[in-house]
């Protein structure tokens, strides 16, 4: 039955789209919005370089509005009840940006003048997603014809190196080099303010009076089932708390069901803390599969990765190939082997630097100038 609703549900979206394609096109910019990080340093740039067309913002209740509120902006909430108009902005946009999958997106037989850029919420990835996620091949026909639908509404697909060029490629099902726009990624922009980035470390130092190891592991579908933290806290405390202090970020859901207490060692990140601010004043990042070592790379400190259940995890969703030859150093498998790669320094500051080499070719801290030069001239 839920599929049954799902088909009728976007035949109704066609037959919307349909009544707005014969309208002319509007010299305008529609986003959707998911994640903060790219669009914020956007539409930053759009400000500072005078690009001010009509820009209407349909971003999801859980990201800061206040960071995407300019005077040539229009913000509506992304949820259902918005999306016939944003049917309609987007049937009329000559710029469309999205930085997610939107299933809406099928319904839209974009005009020839129109341009629907994907600007994706990661630099890099270490695991599988989209098309080649394992979960997809278990998916109706149906569905899977409504995901290379929306792929194939993705004029442009923002790459900031040529190594998730070809993920994208692979994920998004894209057939050609030019559907790759080689602007770097917007969000890393941030990690080259050298000021912006002293000063938040500096307050982390301050705050904290010990060095700080973040915890940042990506979230797991069944977590919202089950809360667990894979990491023994205690084990880290016992040989590490004389020197540091350890950051956790988890999954709202997750932190809540957990309930793991704050004491001087473990500290929990808050819901109205940032992410970008949390790895530019931490001192090592310790993560698993997730996007956040290609930004923090970018800084030159330590990364260790945490993968307990790696086996599990390629089985279940899929890491990309040759995973443990592609991150800067060796996967851990326990706390204690972690606990002590980190008081040993193992980390190898020379592979990470080449690490972030390969994944930020194009994103040298004018990514969003870029991407708003090529914005300007498609309007």
């Amino acid at each position: 039955m839920k599929r049954i609703l799902a088909q009728i549900y976007m035949l109704i979206l066609r037959g919307i789209a349909a009544i707005f394609r014969p309208f002319k096109l509007q010299t305008k910019v529609v986003m959707l919005v998911t994640f903060q990080d790219n669009p914020e340093q956007i539409l930053k740039k759009m400000t500072e370089l005078r690009v001010s067309p009509e820009t209407i913002v349909f971003y999801d209740p859980r990201v800061d509005e206040s960071k995407l509120s300019y005077n040539f902006v229009r913000t509506i909430p992304l949820t259902f009840a918005s999306v016939f108009k944003r049917l309609y902005h987007m049937s009329r946009a000559k710029v469309v940006i999205v930085d997610n999958y939107f299933p809406e997106l099928a319904a839209i037989n974009f005009k020839k003048d129109a341009c629907c850029i994907q600007i994706w919420h990661a630099n890099g990835a270490l695991k599988k997603f989209a098309w080649e996620d394992k979960a997809t091949a278990l998916r109706t026909k149906s569905e899977q014809n409504r995901f290379k639908a929306v792929y194939a509404r993705f004029h442009k697909v923002v790459v900031g190196s040529d190594a998730m060029g070809e993920i994208f490629k692979r994920s998004f099902l894209l057939e050609s080099e030019d559907r790759l726009l080689k602007t770097g990624v917007p969000s890393t922009d941030y990690f080259f303010d050298q000021e912006e980035i002293n000063r938040i470390r500096a307050s982390y130092q301050e705050k904290y009076q010990k060095k700080t190891i973040l915890y940042a592991p990506t979230f797991r579908d069944k977590e919202l089932n089950q809360a667990q933290l894979l990491l023994d806290l205690e084990k880290m405390r016992a040989l590490l708390a004389d020197k540091f202090v350890l950051l956790l970020k988890l999954h709202p859901s997750i932190q809540a069901d957990a309930d793991i207490p704050e004491d001087e060692f473990v500290k929990l990140f808050h819901k109205n803390e940032s992410m970008r601010e949390a790895l530019a004043g931490s001192d090592v990042l310790v993560t698993d599969y997730s996007s956040s070592p290609f930004e923090f790379a970018l800084l030159g400190r330590p990364i260790y990765f945490f993968t307990p259940d790696i086996e599990q995890y390629d089985r279940e969703r899929g890491l990309v190939t040759g995973f443990s030859e592609l991150i800067p150093g060796k996967p851990y498998l326990t706390t204690e082997s972690l606990a002590h790669g980190i008081l040993n320094d193992e980390a190898d500051l020379e592979e990470i630097a080449r690490f972030s080499a390969t994944w930020n070719q194009y994103s040298k801290g004018h990514s969003a100038a870029n991407l708003v030069d090529f914005i300007q001239k498609k309007l």
